[in-house]
């Protein structure tokens, strides 16, 4: 399982749409903008489809966490 796998997971899992995802970024002190969203939740062939780091998942992690306390 790829870290955009485990992105698209949680995202629909939790039904969190674009705005809450960059909310969650944004409690561990990230910026992130609506255009990254969108290309780290594409699917794996789609041209405009962008690997999202073990860096920027585990920041969303991190931010996931601090808005679930």
């Amino acid at each position: 399982m790829t870290n955009n796998d485990v992105l698209r997971r949680v995202r629909y899992a939790f039904d969190f749409n674009d705005s809450k995802m960059i909310a969650i970024f944004g409690q561990a002190d990230c910026e992130v903008t609506r255009e990254e969203i969108s290309d780290w939740l594409k699917k794996d062939d789609d041209p405009a489809f962008k690997k999202c780091s073990d860096i920027q998942l585990a920041i969303f992690m991190n931010g996931l966490i601090n808005d679930r306390r």
